[in-house]
């Protein structure tokens, strides 16, 4: 399935998954990430939803959500804030990517 993408800029194709985390069920999930967070410079994140929904939200000036249901995967570019709220029983999963620094 392809991945939600509202935001950009977009996963690069040469772009590396480099962590994974979860999967967590609502009461697992890190507190963090129901607080206005965002991810640093030159990563995106891939937030999988496993089981149930959960809501996802922009905290940017554009703002907006996403119910995100079972199967549903978002992508989640670079420093735009954002953060995740209850819709019920859920399980997630979180993959990180970048670029890897060309070797010499």
């Amino acid at each position: 399935m392809a991945a939600i993408a509202d935001r950009g800029p977009v996963l690069p194709a040469d772009a590396r998954a480099y962590r994974h985390l979860g999967p967590f069920d609502a009461d697992a999930i890190p507190a963090g990430l129901w607080r206005r967070h965002d991810l640093k410079s030159g990563v995106w994140g891939l937030l999988s939803v496993e089981v149930g929904s959960i809501r996802f939200c922009w905290d940017d000036a554009e703002g907006g959500t996403h119910i995100l249901s079972a199967g549903d995967v978002l992508l989640v570019p670079p420093t735009i804030p954002h953060h995740l709220e209850r819709a019920g029983p859920v399980t997630i999963s979180l993959a990180f990517y970048s670029v890897a620094a060309p070797t010499a």
